[in-house]
């Protein structure tokens, strides 16, 4: 119960604090696929992105079919839209398994979540959505701001202690993005969350192991193909040239009950 209040704790600071509460990507699948009916487990991740990201200068996102938000004249004067993409996260849950459903919930970052879904020996199905109905600041598009996804889990248990696997998933995640208002010469008002959300397909593998005491630890690959934006950059001479968004993370879960 002590571990089930500073989650909760955690989940209305950060939400009082105005960060963005919309921020999601899919939890870790190791943590998920630990069996645990007579404790609440415990899981903290720690997440580092790389491949195509917005921090690039030469280069944007640009999506076909998506509604962009009107902006008055006065706003375009008024304010500055910053967008970004994190390259590290980290996140936070709690689990419990009641015979083969599992069910839990946690933070992403600043951002509270529930998961829920089938954990066998060897078979998962992941349910998870951030918990924001309501609408963001938006700069490029306007509509309901959910995020989730379902995920598939395949676990080849190798002895008592090492495991192997492999997952699929569909979702919704959403990235960070700021907007901030200038007052003379320095901005102010970093408090409105703006987050750009997007639909990806992927998949990726994990192990996990328990080096010592109760401890398990997860690492995980995982790979993810942006369905929403393309990455346009400008090159002279050779026109516009459009890729694929692709990106690839690595996630070390610490699991105890």
């Amino acid at each position: 119960m002590n571990r089930l209040a500073c989650l909760l704790v955690l989940i209305v600071v950060a939400v009082l604090t105005g960060c963005s509460v919309a921020i999601i990507h899919p939890p870790s699948a190791a943590a998920f696929m630990e069996k645990s009916e007579d404790a609440f487990l415990t899981n903290v991740s720690f997440s580092a992105y790389w491949g195509e990201n917005l921090n690039k200068k030469n280069g944007l996102y640009v999506a076909e079919g998506v509604k962009e938000v009107e902006r008055s004249e006065r706003w375009k004067e008024d304010w500055y839209y910053v967008d970004m993409e994190w390259l590290v996260q980290f996140q936070g849950s709690l689990q419990r398994n009641i015979g083969y459903f599992k069910y839990g919930f946690g933070i992403d970052f600043a951002t509270p979540y529930v998961q829920a879904g089938f954990v066998s020996d060897y078979l998962g199905v992941m349910g998870w959505s951030n918990l924001c109905l309501w609408q963001l600041e938006k700069v490029e598009h306007a509509y309901f701001q959910w995020g989730g996804g379902i995920s598939l889990i395949e676990l080849l248990p190798i002895g008592d202690n090492f495991r192997i696997g492999l997952t699929q998933h569909l979702s919704r995640n959403a990235r960070e993005g700021i907007i901030t208002q200038y007052s003379g010469a320095w901005p102010r008002d970093f408090d409105r969350a703006a987050p750009v959300f997007y639909d990806e397909i992927g998949g990726g593998a994990y192990v996990s192991f328990i080096p010592f005491g109760k401890t398990r630890v997860g690492i995980e690959f995982r790979y993810g193909r942006d369905l929403t934006y393309k990455y346009v950059e400008s090159k002279s001479g050779d026109g516009d040239v459009v890729r694929d968004i692709n990106r690839y993370s690595l996630i070390v879960s610490f699991i105890s009950r």
